[in-house]
């Protein structure tokens, strides 16, 4: 098996992600963190952190898809956020996206990002199986 999501017993995961991932006969793609803009380089949906957690991931897909992968290939995520209270609506937008078994994922709250506009920047790691 390529790939095998980690899911002891006594190590509990609340919502959409998976505390680890074992792989195995494959190559890596690890994306940088995204942000949210669109394909002009302007950014999307001020003050709608739902809206930008779409457009991020939509980036991500895009990054992905060139190194021959997609987000179900995505094995881990990093999500950095200006403010923590819009967990539940960046792990709203992440459910719809990802499917079980889910990416190990680590969200951050953060003073700050590169532009005071953006309310979420993700990074992930995919793996894509050898064949």
């Amino acid at each position: 098996m390529p790939k095998r999501a980690l899911q002891p017993g006594g190590v509990r995961a609340k919502g959409s992600y998976s505390p680890g991932w074992e792989v195995s006969g494959g190559r890596l793609i690890y994306v940088a963190g995204q942000i949210p803009w669109d394909a002009d380089g302007k950014t999307v949906a001020r003050g709608d952190v739902v809206a930008q957690v779409r457009q991020v991931l939509a980036n991500v897909a895009a990054v992905l898809a060139e190194g021959g992968a997609t987000l179900d290939d995505v094995i881990k995520i990093t999500i950095f956020t200006t403010d923590i209270r819009h967990r539940d609506a960046i792990n709203q937008v992440r459910a719809e996206v990802f499917r079980a078994p889910y990416p190990a994922s680590t969200q951050v709250a953060v003073a700050a990002l590169a532009d005071p506009d953006w309310l979420v920047e993700i990074e992930a790691v995919a793996f894509v199986a050898e064949g």
